[in-house]
């Protein structure tokens, strides 16, 4: 009796299930603390407040099954109609803040950067790959020194003799290699992907290390197929003919495996997490340490050609350029130059993956835009045969030096016109580091927000705005903001609409045409833009002066992406029939 009396309360409640209410009355006050918690008159899915899990469930999803996330994210724009909502896609943190509207993230990126700065989401997908980076940081003087180290690689010189030629004798490189597929293939389309891929691989590597570290994985396939007589065929001629592939060079295998873990980050709700747990794999060890070994040699080769030179001596790499550099640092600041650390070898590695893989995705869009739209891969063809005459008079390709030299403005057109729907870059983000406001909406200090490049008001009509909800410099400047396009056919490709009338008379490429989002904007836009450009025009040139691109078949020319670094094709088969 004793015993029992010990578990029985004055008032016939067992202790067991008083001890069990409790317990499920904390468990359900956790769960109503972990629910999801909107920021006050910003739009959201009203199912996703319902759940800790709030949106990532059906983000996740999507991702699963299409493997794109930002066209879910702006479709939740659409859904709730409205210019700036919010996204619940990480349990117990702050949610996305999502903006589909140009003009409001042009005042954000250019003129509110103390507000908003690079985003800590952007550096929890990437920064793992190279942490330091001067693309992750804030706008520090660590940053502004490390951005000088990469200074003079974009400086039109640096561009037009340097890169320019490099670049210039990959894609010719290409284009042989084309032809070989082509005589293979017998008129039946293949696969081009992995061939842009690795000429702008080739591209980057010799402008950053030289030619003489060129490690060519375009000629390593066109050794390949110069040695194959026959292919297995299908029966049809829209199939698709399967090459084979030559090997990496382990110091290229080892960049190649850093830049498509980044896509890993990207789909997970918690991306710094999921990049870790992927950092302790056995591949990844050895890909960094492959990555530091051949950084390691190419700097020791640069120190062996820059001994005896004068500081005024020809760069022919942008390895000598920057070692030069953060010499010329060092002594200015009465210390050792800082040439074996963490943060050379980062800014090293990530020009070899940003610049070679935001191109090389662009350029396969182009393939696949000119090959659909065969009145611009005309129009284009006629416009280089006329701004190269003497190239057409000698039935040869125009040389580098005409490429960078002579401007045609409709091959420029095309290429904005490809930057613009490619959407490379569908989204660029920022978190605020103080409380704020959006659109008359406030915006909590820590939050991330989305600017959108692949909805309303870029390539769809914009929401309606009023205009008292914007700032007072972001509304200043709309009249230099008021671009004539159709909002029904924004989503068209159409290169003319970058085109405007001089007073001669004359159609001029003008880049203040319209809206375009892709390389970012302000202080901390793309640094490499003008790289890519670069690239991009001598591509172009080179492939329409060299090749008709003929339309596939439907089901070989898909507009599907798969999101990872970049916005990448899932297709892009060409069938090219030398001029």
């Amino acid at each position: 009796m004793a015993s029992l009396s010990l578990s029985i309360l004055p008032t016939g409640i067992p202790a067991w299930a008083i001890w069990l209410g409790s317990s499920l009355g904390l468990l359900f006050l956790l769960y109503r603390w972990a629910l999801p918690k909107p920021i006050p008159g910003i739009k959201y899915n009203p199912e996703a407040v319902k759940s800790i899990f709030g949106d990532m469930g059906a983000m996740v999803k999507h991702t699963k099954e299409t493997q794109e996330l930002y066209d879910w994210m702006v479709a939740q724009n659409l859904k709730l109609q409205s210019p700036i909502i919010q996204l619940f896609v990480r349990p117990l943190g702050k949610p996305w803040v999502v903006i589909t509207d140009y003009r409001e993230a042009q005042d954000v990126l250019v003129r509110r950067t103390k507000q908003f700065v690079k985003s800590d989401w952007f550096a929890g997908v990437s920064g793992g790959v190279m942490p330091e980076s001067h693309i992750f940081m804030k706008t520090t003087e660590r940053f502004k020194r490390q951005r000088r180290w990469i200074q003079g690689v974009m400086t039109p010189t640096f561009l037009n003799t340097v890169a320019a030629y490099h670049i210039y004798h990959v894609c010719t490189d290409l284009m042989t290699l084309w032809e070989q597929k082509s005589r293979l293939a017998q008129g039946r389309p293949f696969d081009a992907a992995q061939d842009i891929n690795r000429a702008a691989l080739d591209a980057i590597w010799t402008i950053v290390f030289g030619s003489e570290s060129s490690k060519s994985i375009t000629r390593a396939q066109l050794e390949l197929y110069s040695g194959n007589e026959t292919v297995d065929l299908p029966a049809s001629m829209d199939a698709p003919v399967k090459l084979p592939s030559a090997p990496y060079p382990p110091a290229i295998h080892a960049v190649h495996t850093l830049t498509q873990s980044i896509e890993t980050g990207l789909k997970s709700p918690i991306p710094w997490l999921a990049h870790w747990a992927l950092r302790q794999t056995k591949g990844m060890k050895e890909a960094f340490r492959s990555k530091d070994i051949f950084i390691g040699e190419e700097i020791a080769k640069s120190l062996r050609r820059s001994s005896g030179q004068s500081k005024d001596a020809e760069v022919t790499c942008a390895i000598d350029d920057m070692l030069r550099k953060e010499i010329s640092l060092a002594e200015k600041e009465n210390r050792e130059a800082a040439l074996h650390t963490t943060s050379i070898y980062d800014e090293i590695l990530s020009l070899l993956i940003a610049a070679h893989d935001t191109t090389s995705t662009a350029i396969s869009w182009m393939l696949k835009f000119m090959a659909d739209n065969q009145d611009v891969q005309k129009k284009l063809r006629e416009e280089l045969r006329a701004s190269y005459p003497d190239a057409a008079k000698e039935r040869r390709p125009p040389t580098i030096r005409e490429i960078t030299n002579i401007t045609a403005h409709y091959r420029d057109a095309v290429m904005e016109e490809v930057f613009r729907c490619s959407q490379t870059e569908a989204a660029i983000s920022r978190t605020a580091v103080e409380d704020t406001q959006i659109l008359g909406h406030h915006i909590p200090k820590g939050t991330e927000v989305f600017f959108m490049s692949n909805g309303p008001s870029t390539h769809s009509p914009a929401f309606h705005i009023d205009e008292s909800l914007r700032t007072p410099a972001c509304s200043a400047a709309k009249d230099h903001l008021a671009w004539t396009w159709d909002p029904k056919t924004m989503a068209v490709f159409d290169p003319e609409r970058w085109l405007s009338v001089n007073e001669s008379g004359q159609k001029v490429f003008n880049p203040a045409n319209g809206p375009l989002l892709t390389f970012g904007l302000g202080e901390r836009g793309c640094y490499g833009r003008r790289m890519a450009y670069t690239e991009m025009r001598v591509f172009l040139t080179l492939i329409i002066w060299t090749y008709s691109l003929e339309k596939c078949p439907e089901e070989l020319s898909g507009y599907r992406a798969i999101d990872k670094l970049v916005h990448a094709p899932q297709q892009c088969y060409i069938r090219p029939v030398k001029l």
